[in-house]
Protein backbone atom coordinates (compact mmCIF):
# COMPACT_ATOMS: atom_id res chain seq x y z
CA UNK A 1 0.00 0.00 0.00
CA UNK A 2 1.52 3.60 -0.86
CA UNK A 3 2.60 5.98 1.68
CA UNK A 4 -0.71 8.55 2.32
CA UNK A 5 1.14 11.36 1.64
CA UNK A 6 2.03 9.94 -2.15
CA UNK A 7 -1.08 11.08 -3.24
CA UNK A 8 -0.26 14.94 -2.85
CA UNK A 9 2.80 14.28 -4.64
CA UNK A 10 3.13 15.80 -8.25
CA UNK A 11 6.04 15.74 -10.87
CA UNK A 12 7.47 19.52 -9.50
CA UNK A 13 7.16 18.06 -6.12
CA UNK A 14 10.49 16.74 -5.99
CA UNK A 15 13.36 19.72 -6.14
CA UNK A 16 16.99 18.99 -6.33
CA UNK A 17 18.28 22.05 -4.43
CA UNK A 18 21.66 24.15 -3.90
CA UNK A 19 21.55 25.63 -0.38
CA UNK A 20 24.37 24.69 2.01
CA UNK A 21 22.24 26.79 4.87
CA UNK A 22 19.18 26.11 6.79
CA UNK A 23 18.20 29.37 5.73
CA UNK A 24 18.87 29.08 2.42
CA UNK A 25 17.03 25.67 1.65
CA UNK A 26 14.07 26.33 3.84
CA UNK A 27 14.00 29.83 1.64
CA UNK A 28 14.45 27.71 -1.79
CA UNK A 29 11.34 25.25 -0.28
CA UNK A 30 9.04 28.53 0.24
CA UNK A 31 9.72 29.80 -3.11
CA UNK A 32 8.62 26.75 -4.89
CA UNK A 33 5.96 26.65 -2.45
CA UNK A 34 4.38 29.54 -3.42
CA UNK A 35 4.03 28.79 -7.17
CA UNK A 36 1.93 25.99 -5.85
CA UNK A 37 -0.79 27.50 -4.11
CA UNK A 38 -2.13 31.08 -3.35
CA UNK A 39 -0.19 32.00 -0.50
CA UNK A 40 2.30 34.35 -0.31
CA UNK A 41 6.29 33.97 0.33
CA UNK A 42 6.11 36.37 3.59
CA UNK A 43 3.17 33.95 4.76
CA UNK A 44 5.60 30.40 4.47
CA UNK A 45 8.68 31.88 5.61
CA UNK A 46 7.01 33.76 8.30
CA UNK A 47 5.03 30.15 9.52
CA UNK A 48 8.10 28.20 8.92
CA UNK A 49 10.35 29.96 11.29
CA UNK A 50 7.78 30.33 13.79
CA UNK A 51 7.60 26.67 13.51
CA UNK A 52 11.43 26.39 13.47
CA UNK A 53 12.01 28.39 16.95
CA UNK A 54 9.25 26.46 18.19
CA UNK A 55 11.53 22.86 17.95
CA UNK A 56 13.99 21.82 15.49
CA UNK A 57 12.53 19.89 12.44
CA UNK A 58 15.75 18.10 11.88
CA UNK A 59 14.43 14.48 13.13
CA UNK A 60 17.75 12.55 12.19
CA UNK A 61 19.57 10.52 9.90
CA UNK A 62 20.11 13.09 7.43
CA UNK A 63 16.06 14.02 7.40
CA UNK A 64 14.39 17.59 8.17
CA UNK A 65 10.31 17.76 7.99
CA UNK A 66 9.52 21.13 7.93
CA UNK A 67 5.78 21.54 8.41
CA UNK A 68 3.50 24.21 8.90
CA UNK A 69 -0.44 24.22 9.35
CA UNK A 70 -2.19 27.13 8.00
CA UNK A 71 -5.91 28.80 8.39
CA UNK A 72 -7.66 27.70 5.30
CA UNK A 73 -5.11 26.16 3.37
CA UNK A 74 -6.94 24.37 0.51
CA UNK A 75 -5.49 21.07 0.15
CA UNK A 76 -2.36 19.34 1.83
CA UNK A 77 1.18 20.67 -0.42
CA UNK A 78 4.11 17.85 0.05
CA UNK A 79 7.50 19.00 -1.43
CA UNK A 80 10.73 16.69 -1.32
CA UNK A 81 13.86 18.45 -1.93
CA UNK A 82 16.62 16.43 -2.30
CA UNK A 83 20.05 18.81 -0.82
CA UNK A 84 22.47 18.10 -3.26
CA UNK A 85 24.75 19.62 -0.05
CA UNK A 86 24.97 18.08 3.25
CA UNK A 87 23.32 21.14 5.68
CA UNK A 88 24.96 21.22 8.77
CA UNK A 89 23.67 24.20 10.46
CA UNK A 90 19.75 22.74 10.28
CA UNK A 91 20.53 21.74 14.43
CA UNK A 92 19.38 18.16 13.56
CA UNK A 93 18.09 16.52 16.75
CA UNK A 94 21.03 14.02 16.37
CA UNK A 95 23.29 16.77 15.20
CA UNK A 96 24.34 15.53 11.87
CA UNK A 97 23.66 17.35 8.51
CA UNK A 98 20.52 17.19 7.20
CA UNK A 99 20.25 15.59 3.30
CA UNK A 100 16.79 15.57 2.27
CA UNK A 101 13.62 17.47 3.44
CA UNK A 102 10.34 17.15 3.40
CA UNK A 103 7.81 19.59 4.02
CA UNK A 104 4.47 19.54 4.74
CA UNK A 105 1.75 22.37 4.84
CA UNK A 106 -2.00 21.56 5.29
CA UNK A 107 -5.20 23.05 7.09
CA UNK A 108 -5.24 23.61 10.45
CA UNK A 109 -8.48 22.82 11.28
CA UNK A 110 -7.91 19.01 10.70
CA UNK A 111 -5.14 18.20 13.07
CA UNK A 112 -6.10 14.52 12.48
CA UNK A 113 -5.61 14.06 8.96
CA UNK A 114 -2.29 16.77 9.38
CA UNK A 115 -1.22 14.13 11.83
CA UNK A 116 -1.48 11.05 9.72
CA UNK A 117 0.41 12.81 6.58
CA UNK A 118 3.01 14.11 8.94
CA UNK A 119 3.33 10.57 10.03
CA UNK A 120 3.43 9.00 6.50
CA UNK A 121 6.23 11.01 5.27
CA UNK A 122 8.47 10.22 8.72
CA UNK A 123 7.28 6.30 8.90
CA UNK A 124 8.60 5.99 5.08
CA UNK A 125 12.14 8.08 5.42
CA UNK A 126 13.06 6.38 8.39
CA UNK A 127 12.76 3.22 6.67
CA UNK A 128 16.41 2.48 7.37
CA UNK A 129 18.00 2.18 3.11
CA UNK A 130 15.12 4.98 1.97
CA UNK A 131 17.21 8.01 2.07
CA UNK A 132 20.31 6.13 0.34
CA UNK A 133 18.45 5.08 -2.30
CA UNK A 134 17.12 7.68 -3.32
CA UNK A 135 20.32 9.66 -3.41
CA UNK A 136 21.48 6.80 -5.61
CA UNK A 137 18.98 8.11 -8.15
CA UNK A 138 21.15 11.03 -9.04
CA UNK A 139 18.99 13.78 -10.24
CA UNK A 140 16.39 10.55 -11.37
CA UNK A 141 12.52 12.26 -10.39
CA UNK A 142 10.82 9.52 -11.50
CA UNK A 143 13.06 6.93 -9.57
CA UNK A 144 12.99 9.39 -6.79
CA UNK A 145 9.24 8.94 -7.02
CA UNK A 146 9.11 5.15 -7.41
CA UNK A 147 11.08 4.76 -4.39
CA UNK A 148 8.61 6.95 -2.28
CA UNK A 149 5.73 5.72 -3.90
CA UNK A 150 6.53 1.39 -2.80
Amino acid sequence: MKPEFVKYLQPDSILLIEGETKKKILDEIVAHACTRCTMDEDQFREAIWKRERMMTTGVGKGLALPHIRVNGFPSPLVIVAICKNPVTDYKSLDGQPVRLAVFLAADERDQEAYLKLLGSISGKLKEADVIDRIFACGEDKKKIMEILSE
